[in-house]
């Protein structure tokens, strides 16, 4: 049994350097990044925007794939049935984390079956209001307060980081019996809130809304970011009147669990190279998304905390999607 052990020992430590000679060479082929939502959503402007120099850092062509649906659930199952081997990685946002603990159908496990590679950037979400809503953080809070069932608020998805961060902050600020109504998407949810059919909304900074805000047809009135932004300059952070309201999408890349560490590595290592690049930060805060510079390790810290915080709300709230 012991001279068993010690040949077993012996083949794997020979094995190495010829693992080791493969992953060098890597890659050897292009490398597709599925995109689970739609083409000119926020995630396939960020992927399309490093494409080119990932692909001058790694010498092989990068390409995304838009695979929608479901929510994006497809996305990742397509993903996770694709070989181990980095040569098809994921690009998504929060609802990575979400979407499994909301929908029985998801059929994977985000702390499980994928590997953190890389974190693109962040985007907090911001409180917007109707004009007819007092016109500062506290004061709109202080009248929520006073006047139960008298707020509608929206939400773009069902389930998203947007309807489950207003959840976190009604709580917070004692806002008490409000009405949420559900649109498809962020755009029919903005024009609800213009046109009052809804009096509050916590979204993502896009164009649509600085030009909404531009116009006076909404009002911002805090930033959901754990202190004030540059992006958002001027906007107090919501934490400034209710502590501990700090909701914020995260985008970035994974791989299917299996992927070799020295693959991984390489791909995380050189997207970060890549979005720490002036030109590549700075057309990522044109779209109001903070470039991140955090690796695997914090990426995987990012993704375990997503996890805890909303399965606890989903969990008290008792929201659940059937698909």
């Amino acid at each position: 049994m012991l001279q068993r052990r010690h040949l077993l020992s012996f083949a794997a430590a020979t094995a190495l350097p010829c693992l080791s000679s493969a992953q060098e060479v890597w890659p050897q082929k292009p490398i597709r990044i599925i995109n689970p939502g739609a083409a000119g959503g926020t995630n396939d402007i960020l992927s399309r925007y490093i494409t080119e120099p990932l692909s001058r850092l790694l010498g092989q062509p990068v390409f995304v794939d838009n695979k929608p649906g479901a929510g994006g659930i497809l996305g990742v199952q397509y993903m996770l049935q694709q070989p181990a081997d980095g040569y098809t990685i994921l690009t998504h946002h929060t609802a990575l984390v979400t979407s499994p603990l909301l929908s029985p159908n998801a059929r994977y496990d985000a702390l499980k079956d994928v590997v953190p590679l890389s974190l693109k950037g962040t985007a907090p979400l911001v409180l917007m209001v109707h004009p007819s809503m007092p016109a500062t953080l506290s004061e709109f809070v202080a009248y929520g307060r006073a006047n139960p069932r008298k707020l509608e608020w929206g939400t773009s998805a069902l389930g998203g980081v947007g309807h489950l961060g207003t959840e976190v902050f009604n709580d917070a600020a004692g806002i008490k019996d409000t009405v949420r109504i559900a649109y498809s998407g962020s755009a029919p949810a903005l024009q609800a809130l213009v046109g009052g059919q809804i009096k509050y909304l916590l979204s993502s900074i896009t164009a649509a809304t600085a030009g909404l805000v531009q116009e006076g047809k909404i009002r911002i009135l805090g930033v959901a970011s754990p202190a004030r932004t540059s992006l958002a300059p001027g906007i107090p952070a919501i934490a400034e009147v209710v502590p501990g309201v700090e909701v914020e999408s995260f985008y970035g890349f994974v791989a299917r669990s299996g992927t070799p560490r020295a693959i991984a590595a390489q791909l995380s290592e050189t997207i970060a190279k890549v979005i720490a690049q002036p030109e590549i930060a700075e057309k990522f805060r044109g779209i109001g998304i903070q470039p991140a510079k955090g690796g695997q390790e914090e990426f995987a810290a990012l993704i375990q905390r997503e996890h805890q915080r909303w399965s606890q709300v989903i969990r008290e709230k008792a929201i659940k999607l059937d698909a």
